[in-house]
């Protein structure tokens, strides 16, 4: 079956007077339909810049490359600003993480949906408002006719999450990216919101790229994983794969970072991956996860690292993956980044 959405060697280069940024360096993902791919890393990976390069929306200055970037076959490589706008919204939509910055505040929640419903598709005002109220409890709104008349400012935050998502279906699109959808709610709404995107994928068969820092939030809802870091994939699989035997250290470093009830004991230190994601300049020319990796070798810093593929889709960019055995397990707790980078 050919995938929804198939991106190959996509590359995103942003001039800066210190140099290009390459945020984005040969990423390779696929969706199927009716499929969830969850991304998932650190702040400053890549994810939201791979996410803004398939939706068209980086800044004029970045130049993005790929061997393939298509949507059901259609190439998107080239494509211009007027193409991105017929394209934006109808057949992929994405749902932002801050949903008071994605509306508009001067204008009601109904006029700003049945703008985006004409825009994709041309019907009278009345036409398009029922389709608007049919569309509110759907995503789990009630009193439809009172939200349709309000504001940004007057509703909460997961209420204005539901709006995104309703925006993101009237035109019932093929992809939906949702970016850190529940990032700024609180943890029962997060379950509602999460819930309902996988209800209604169910129900529509749209294919969905689910962008979190949040592994639990992955286990409970995406088909497969890719991990990424300093703008590479450095792993993916199957979600039970990758989560029940991870194989790449950064990986480990990510699931031994989760406090595990009953395993934690109070006042005792939490896990974390020492140091920080470094900055993206230039072309890499060793392992970018080498200077917070407690199993380093010489040949890491030797040349670029292939991603190699280990059975069925669970594939590793690493010289040494974990299952391969040699860690050392404490190795983790007598790192130090200054150490490592000295």
């Amino acid at each position: 079956m050919a995938a929804l959405i198939e991106i190959k060697g996509l590359t995103v280069d942003i001039p800066t007077a210190d140099g290009v940024l390459r945020p984005v360096r040969g990423v390779d993902l696929s969706v199927n339909s009716g499929e969830t791919l969850a991304i998932v890393g650190e702040s400053g990976c890549g994810k939201s810049l791979t996410s803004l390069a398939i939706m068209g929306l980086l800044p004029r200055n970045a130049r993005v490359t790929a061997e393939r970037m298509a949507l059901a076959g259609h190439s998107l490589l080239g494509l211009g600003e007027r193409q991105w706008r017929d394209l934006r919204g109808s057949r992929i939509a994405m749902i932002f993480q801050d949903p008071m910055t994605a509306l508009d505040p001067s204008y009601r929640i109904g006029d700003q949906l049945m703008r985006v419903l004409r825009r994709h598709h041309p019907m009278p005002g009345a036409a398009a408002r029922e389709k608007v109220l049919a569309m509110l409890p759907r995503v789990g709104i009630s009193s439809p006719e009172t939200r349709f008349g309000q504001y940004p400012h007057q509703l909460s935050g997961g209420l204005r999450q539901r709006i995104m998502l309703a925006m993101a279906l009237l035109c019932e699109p093929d992809l939906i990216i949702a970016d850190e959808p529940t990032t700024a709610l609180d943890v029962t709404i997060q379950a509602q919101i999460l819930s309902l995107l996988v209800e209604i994928q169910k129900e529509s068969g749209i294919g969905l790229i689910l962008i979190t820092h949040d592994i639990g939030v992955v286990a409970g809802v995406a088909h497969r994983v890719a991990v990424m870091y300093g703008g590479e994939i450095v792993e993916s699989g199957l979600t039970a794969e990758v989560i029940g035997r991870p194989q790449h250290p950064y990986t480990e470093g990510l699931m031994r970072s989760i406090p595990v009830p009953g395993r934690v004991r109070r006042r005792e230190r939490l896990s974390s991956i020492p140091g920080v994601v470094p900055r993206p300049v230039g072309t890499l020319t060793a392992c970018g996860f080498l200077t917070r990796c407690p199993f380093a070798e010489t040949a890491c810093a030797a040349a670029p690292i292939p991603t190699r593929t280990l059975d069925g889709q669970h594939a590793v960019r690493c010289l040494r993956p974990v299952g391969e055995g040699g860690h050392d397990p404490l190795a983790w707790d007598r790192l130090v980044p200054a150490e490592r980078m000295a």
